[in-house]
C-alpha cells in the first residue's frame, strides 16, 4: 500500500546541509516580503508563506521563522508543504529495492527532499547473461577455446545464481565495402571456412534448460568464424540490438540481465557508416528477422551517447572482456557510460573465459549503486551510507563490497529548481535506476499556485474593498492595469503622481522596489523582516543598518547609532545619548576609541614614549621610523646603539694600537664612553656574547674596522645599556684578485668555444657529404648508359693480312 511522510530530514545527514540550510532560510526573509501575488509568493522560497486575511496591515508574504515585527496576527497562512509517498514491499527473491514507488506532492520551488532508498541484494536473483562474442577471423582460436569451456562457463553462472539464463549471439561487421570485400561471393564466404559476413546474429536466445552447456556446445559446433577488412567491428549495433529485441533475446522482466561482450578489436561509432553511403542515423529499434539482423545496411552505427541510453532504458550491464591491448580503450569507454559496465582482461586465446565471467558478475553483484534519470531542472543527488566493510565507488554514487542478503542504505536529496511556465504542467515523471536490479519510479507534483487563485467562488471581482478597480484574490486586492495602491485607490491615467516619489539626487522611485512603494504620490517604506532594522525618509532613503562597518561587518563597529547612512558616535545602537561613564569613540564607523589609556607607557606614563617615538592614533601607538613595540619604546640604531657615536673613539684605540702602542691603558686618552678592549684573536667570537650589534668603520687602504656593541636590556621597558666595545684586531679588507686565473680562465673559454665550433663544424659538414653521397649513388642507379660504341672510337690494334702468303699456301 502506500504509506504516509517517508523520509523528511534523516538524523544522518551531514550537519553541513542543516548550516546551508539556515542560511538560505535567512536570506529568503528578505525576498518574501517583495512578493505582490500569493503565488509569487510561493514560488519565491520554500519558507514563505501568505496571509490571506483581508484586514491585514503588514507585508502579505513572510517567511515562516520570521514574521514581521508589530504586524496584526495572521489566521489564514497559505503555506503549502510537500509530502512523501512510498510504496514499501518487503524484501523477497525479486524485490531487491524499497521503496519501489516514489510520489512527492505540493512539493515548492527550491526545497530539498531527502529521501532513503534501502537495497538488498538477494541471493538467487533471476540473473540472464547473453554472451556476445565476435566472430571476425582474428577470435577463431578464442571460438575453439569457449567450445571446450562450457561447461565451466554455465557452472561459473550457477555458483552466482540458481535461477539464470544464458544466451549466446555473435557480430563481425556490416557486410558491404570498406568494411567487408567488395564481391558479393566474398561477404557469403570470405574464406574458405567462414561463414557470411553479419552485423548481429542471435545464436541461441537465453535459456535455462537443463544441458544448457550442451545446447550452447552444439551451437558453436555448428558456428564458423566469419572475417572482415577493417580493424573496428560493428559491436555497438550489435549491443543495441541484443539489449532492446527483448522477445527475441528472451531477456526476464525482474531478472539482472548481462551482456557479456568478448573482442580484440576497437569499435565503429556514429558517422562511420558515411564511408559506405549510409547516412541514415541509428533508431536504436529491435530490426531482428528470423534471429538475425536486417538493418545493418539501413541505419548508420549507434553513437556511445545512444548506446549508454539504451543499456539504461534496457536496465542491461555490460562487460567488456578484451584483450590487453584494447583495456584502455574500452576502460575510457566504461568512464563515459553512466550506466553500470565493467572491463575484464581476456587471454589471448580466452582460456580464462570462464573465470573473468564468473569475476566480474561477482564484482557487479558486489556493486549497488543508484542512478538518477532526472529530466531537466530537476537535481538529484546520492550519498551513499556505507557502513562496515562497504566502500564507497568512485563515482560517490553507490558501494562497492557489498555481500549477498546485506542491505545497503543510500540517501538521495531531491530538488526542483522553479516552476515551468504557466501554460506547462508542474510536473515530473522520471525513474532512479539501480543498475542491473530494477528502476524505482518517481512522480513530483509541483505546488506554483494558491489554491484561493484558483477557487473561482473566493475571488471577487471589482471588490468594493479594491475601491471597484481591482479583483480580491487570497485577501489582496489585484488592481487593474489603470489602477494602483494597496486598494486600488491610485489611477494612473488621472494621477500621475509617481513622479513625485522619484528621489532627485539617486533618479529612483521610493529608493528601489525592494526599498519602498510608490503610493499616490508618497512612498510608503518596505521594512525589512530582520528585528530592529528599520527605513524612512521621504523617498525611503534613510535606514539604521546602511552605515560603514568594521572588519566583523559590525554596523558603526557596534559602538554608535546608523542614521541615514552616517554613523553618530555619541549615541548607543539604540538610539540613545551615550552616558559620560560610556566608552567614547570616533571616526567614520565609530571604530577609534577616544581615551588614550592605550597609548600610555605604564612605567614612564608618556603618551608613545614621547612624540619623538610615535604618537596615539585610534587608541595605539603609531611609531615614528625606526621605533617599535607597542608604547614605541624599542629602537634598534637610537640612543647608546647608534655606531656612529664611537667612530672616533674605535678610530683612535685602534691606531694606537696600529702604531704599536699595545697598553690599554694608553688608550684612555681615544675619551671612549665605556670599556674598550681589543679581541683576543683575530676577530670577535659573538658566539661567546649576550644582546650585541655588529658595526664597521671604513679605515686606510680600502679597509674596514669591525667592532661590537655589547649590551644588556633592563626592566620592563626593556632599556638597552651598553657594557663595553669589542675590536677586532685584524682588518677587514678586500681581497685582491687573481690575475692569473682570470686571464687563463679567459683564454681556456675562448679555447672551448672555438674546438666547440669546430666539432660543430666538422659534424655538420660529414652529414651534409653524406647526403650528398648517398644522393649520388642513388642517381647513378637510377642512370641507364648506352652501351653503343661511338663512330670516332679506334681499336688500339690493327690486323693487316699479306695476300701473298695466302697465295703460297694455296700453291702447296
Amino acid at each position: 500500500g502506500i504509506n504516509a511522510e517517508y523520509g523528511g530530514w534523516c538524523w544522518i545527514l551531514p550537519l553541513l546541509l542543516l548550516s546551508i540550510q539556515i542560511v538560505s532560510i535567512e536570506g529568503a526573509s528578505g525576498q518574501c516580503s517583495g512578493a505582490k501575488t500569493c503565488s509569487e509568493c510561493i514560488r519565491t522560497h520554500f519558507t514563505c508563506k501568505w496571509c490571506k486575511d483581508e484586514e491585514y496591515d503588514a507585508s502579505r508574504c513572510q517567511t515562516d521563522i520570521n514574521q514581521e515585527m508589530g504586524a496584526s496576527e495572521c489566521t489564514n497562512w497559505v503555506f503549502p508543504q510537500s509530502e512523501i509517498q512510498a510504496d514499501n514491499q518487503d524484501f523477497s527473491p525479486t524485490i531487491q529495492v524499497k521503496p519501489n514507488h516514489i510520489r512527492i506532492t505540493d512539493l515548492r520551488p527550491g526545497e530539498e527532499r531527502n529521501i532513503s532508498i534501502t537495497v538488498k541484494s538477494s541471493r538467487n536473483y533471476p540473473l540472464d547473461v547473453y554472451y556476445l562474442m565476435d566472430f571476425s577471423f582474428s577470435m577463431n582460436e578464442d571460438l575453439a577455446k569457449v567450445k571446450e569451456l562450457t561447461n565451466n562457463i554455465v557452472d561459473n553462472l550457477r555458483y552466482i545464481s540458481s535461477d539464470y539464463q544464458i544466451g549466446f549471439g555473435t557480430f563481425v561487421d556490416k557486410p558491404i565495402a570498406p568494411y567487408a570485400k567488395s564481391d558479393e561471393g566474398d561477404i557469403e564466404s570470405p574464406c574458405d571456412t567462414c561463414q557470411a559476413v553479419h552485423l548481429f546474429n542471435n545464436e541461441m536466445s537465453l535459456t535455462s534448460e537443463e544441458g544448457a552447456a550442451n545446447i550452447l556446445r552444439e551451437k558453436l559446433e555448428n558456428l564458423q568464424i566469419s572475417s572482415n577488412v577493417d580493424n573496428p567491428e560493428g559491436g555497438f549495433e550489435a549491443i543495441v540490438q541484443a539489449a532492446v529485441c527483448s522477445n527475441e533475446i528472451g531477456w526476464r522482466p525482474n531478472s539482472r540481465k548481462v551482456i557479456f561482450f568478448a573482442t580484440d578489436a576497437v569499435f565503429h561509432v556514429a558517422g562511420d557508416g558515411k564511408l559506405a553511403g549510409i547516412v541514415e542515423p541509428n533508431t536504436a529499434q529491435c530490426g531482428m528477422e528470423n534471429n538475425k539482423y536486417t538493418r545493418a545496411l539501413n541505419e548508420d552505427y549507434p553513437s556511445i551517447g545512444q548506446l549508454n541510453d539504451v543499456l539504461i532504458k534496457q536496465q542491461v550491464i555490460p562487460i567488456f572482456a578484451v584483450t590487453a591491448d584494447m583495456q584502455t580503450v574500452y576502460r575510457e569507454l566504461s568512464s563515459h557510460l553512466t550506466q553500470l559496465s565493467s572491463v575484464g582482461r581476456l587471454s589471448d586465446n580466452s582460456y580464462d573465459v570462464a573465470e573473468l565471467i564468473k569475476d566480474q558478475l561477482e564484482s557487479i553483484v558486489s556493486s549497488i549503486s543508484l542512478n538518477p534519470q532526472a529530466p531537466i531542472g530537476v537535481t538529484v543527488s546520492v550519498m551513499p551510507m556505507c557502513s562496515g566493510h562497504q566502500t564507497e565507488m568512485a563515482n560517490g554514487q553507490g558501494c562497492a563490497n557489498v555481500t549477498i542478503d546485506e542491505e545497503v542504505d543510500l540517501n538521495i536529496v531531491l530538488k526542483v529548481a522553479e516552476c515551468k511556465s504557466e501554460a506547462e504542467d508542474n510536473s515530473f515523471n522520471f525513474k532512479i535506476e539501480v543498475p542491473g536490479i530494477t528502476a524505482v519510479p518517481v512522480e513530483i507534483e509541483m505546488v506554483c499556485e494558491c489554491p484561493c487563485e484558483k477557487d473561482s467562488d473566493s475571488i471577487v471581482n471589482n471588490s468594493e474593498k479594491c475601491n471597484f478597480s481591482g479583483n480580491l484574490i487570497c485577501g489582496a486586492c489585484q488592481c487593474h492595469s489603470d489602477s494602483y495602491g494597496k486598494n486600488c485607490e491610485c489611477n494612473q491615467t488621472v494621477d500621475k503622481s509617481k513622479d513625485a516619489c522619484m528621489n532627485p539626487d539617486t533618479g529612483s522611485i521610493c529608493g528601489g522596489d525592494n526599498n519602498g512603494k510608490c503610493i499616490c504620490g508618497q512612498c510608503e517604506c518596505i521594512q525589512p523582516s530582520r528585528d530592529n532594522y528599520q527605513r524612512w525618509g521621504e523617498f525611503c532613503e534613510c535606514s539604521n543598518y546602511e552605515c560603514p562597518r568594521n572588519d566583523d561587518n559590525e554596523i558603526c563597529s557596534n559602538n554608535g547609532y546608523c542614521f541615514c547612512g552616517e554613523c553618530d558616535c555619541n549615541k548607543t545602537t539604540n538610539g540613545s545619548p551615550k552616558l559620560t561613564t560610556d566608552p567614547q569613540f570616533t571616526g567614520k564607523d565609530c571604530g577609534c576609541p577616544v581615551s588614550k589609556a592605550g597609548c600610555i607607557h605604564p612605567e614612564t606614563q608618556l603618551e608613545c614614549s614621547g612624540p619623538s617615538n610615535g604618537k596615539c592614533v585610534c587608541g595605539a601607538c603609531q611609531c615614528e621610523p625606526q621605533h617599535y613595540g607597542k608604547y614605541c619604546d624599542i629602537c634598534q640604531d637610537c640612543g647608546p646603539l647608534n655606531c656612529t657615536l664611537y667612530h672616533e673613539c674605535v678610530e683612535c684605540v685602534y691606531k694606537k694600537y696600529d702604531d704599536g702602542d699595545k697598553d690599554e691603558n694608553a688608550w684612555s686618552s681615544c675619551n671612549c664612553p665605556k670599556i674598550t678592549k681589543l679581541s683576543t684573536d683575530g676577530t670577535v667570537d659573538t658566539t661567546k656574547l649576550g644582546r650585541h650589534k655588529p658595526c664597521g668603520l671604513p679605515y686606510k687602504d680600502d679597509c674596514e674596522i669591525r667592532f661590537t656593541l655589547h649590551y644588556t636590556d633592563r626592566g620592563t621597558t626593556k632599556q638597552r645599556i651598553l657594557d663595553e666595545i669589542l675590536i677586532d684586531r685584524d682588518l677587514t679588507c678586500p681581497t685582491e684578485p687573481n690575475i692569473i686565473a682570470i686571464v687563463a680562465g679567459v683564454i681556456g673559454g675562448i679555447l672551448a668555444v672555438g674546438i666547440l665550433l669546430l666539432i660543430l663544424w666538422k659534424i655538420y659538414t660529414t652529414i651534409v657529404d653524406k647526403r650528398e653521397y648517398t644522393k649520388f649513388l642513388e642517381e647513378r642507379s637510377k642512370a641507364k648508359w648506352n652501351t653503343g660504341l661511338s663512330p670516332l672510337y679506334k681499336e688500339p690494334m690493327t690486323k693487316y693480312t699479306n695476300p701473298l702468303y695466302t697465295a703460297a699456301t694455296s700453291r702447296l
